[in-house]
């Protein structure tokens, strides 16, 4: 890997890892999510809701002043109506929110040995939560209850949301394992080695029989979901940051050089010529209804058609964008770092910058 591209992504580890002392929020990786009504952005020390009819703050958390919480993890929105989201400041808490309100809708949050980086995953009436002690917790989701916890790693850190097929919860780690653990066993039942780190999220295939997980060791596995078994290895030029993007039959990857991929799933094998945008990639592909949409780390949005060739101009957002944008209905909304906003709508059809924006200043 170019020595320049290394450099700025180990910063961001650095900034990631730092989060706990309560940094202000133009040092933090930003988290976002969105329904139809909101988005959702934890941003350093505070989570914001803002209306997607004009971009007005509809609430924030704390409502008054920031606390001893850190937040960057992405929120996570739940069937039950509650907004979960971890924090990176000395308490180490997951929280849950009213997304309409932004009041706790639990009495105390449940509280870890290290700070929260990964998303948690809901499943029925459970909440399975990976931290940074490298733990996968168990926990109520009603109350926030610990039910149990996983050690699934030596310690190292799981920072990528986990997946599952309905029987096992699929969770990767920097220990450069994708684990899979039988929830009801309560005990990793495989594991792969995947020869580098992995930090983002393993990708279930439609049908559940497979599991797809980039790492640093340059490349994308496809693994048998039930065993853990090797299908294909596709190599690419360089690290992976993101979680692949599955549209039909093709998986969506980027690489830390700024290489984009188009992967056939059933054998891995790219489909596109060389489609390199202006930065590093960190932010995961985001399908769209007519192609795919990449962010880099030199603040730009591009979009993809399915034969790799443009689908708009490429749109200059500012700033340094590592958090994976979310697409709601027409609208691609960017939450990038260090620029003049703090979010940003693009239209997903025509690659456009919209009127529409949000500050907390």
């Amino acid at each position: 890997m170019k020595r320049w591209t290394v450099i700025p992504l180990i910063v961001l580890a650095s900034l990631l890892l730092s989060a706990c002392t309560g940094a202000a929020s133009s040092s933090t990786w930003p988290g976002l999510t969105a329904d139809k009504d909101r988005v959702y952005l934890a941003d350093g020390p505070f989570v914001y809701a803002v209306r997607l009819a004009d971009g007005v703050k509809a609430w924030q958390y704390p409502p008054d002043k920031a606390g001893t919480s850190t937040f960057y993890s992405n929120p996570v929105l739940t069937p039950d109506g509650q907004l979960l989201v971890g924090s990176s400041g000395h308490d180490y808490g997951l929280y849950s929110l009213d997304p309409a309100s932004g009041n706790p809708k639990w009495a105390a949050p449940f509280t870890a040995t290290d700070h929260w980086v990964a998303p948690p995953l809901v499943v029925g009436d459970t909440i399975y939560a990976p931290n940074n002690n490298g733990s996968l917790y168990a926990l109520k989701l009603a109350t926030g209850q610990l039910l149990w916890s996983a050690p699934t790693t030596s310690g190292e850190s799981l920072w990528g949301s986990p997946t599952t097929d309905g029987k096992l919860i699929f969770v990767s780690s920097l220990d450069h394992f994708v684990y899979a653990v039988d929830p009801q066993a309560r005990k990793v039942v495989w594991k792969r080695d995947l020869g580098g780190s992995a930090p983002a999220s393993p990708l279930l295939a439609s049908d559940s029989t497979s599991v797809y997980v980039g790492s640093f060791a340059s490349k994308l596995y496809a693994l048998d979901a039930a065993t853990g078994a090797v299908q294909w290895t596709a190599p690419l030029k360089d690290w992976v940051w993101n979680a692949p993007a599955l549209v039909d039959k093709t998986i969506y990857t980027a690489d830390t050089s700024g290489n984009v991929y188009s992967l056939d799933a059933p054998t891995g094998k790219n489909t596109w010529p060389e489609v390199k945008p202006d930065g590093a990639i960190t932010a995961s592909p985001v399908a769209l209804s007519n192609g795919v949409a990449v962010a880099t780390e030199t603040g730009s949005l591009y979009g993809y058609k399915p034969d790799g060739s443009a689908l708009w101009p490429p749109v200059t957002i500012g700033g340094k964008i590592y958090t994976t944008p979310v697409v709601v209905d027409d609208r691609i909304i960017v939450a990038p770092m260090g620029a003049q906003y703090l979010l940003y709508a693009v239209n997903a059809k025509d690659g456009s910058l919209l009127p529409w924006h949000f500050s907390n200043k």
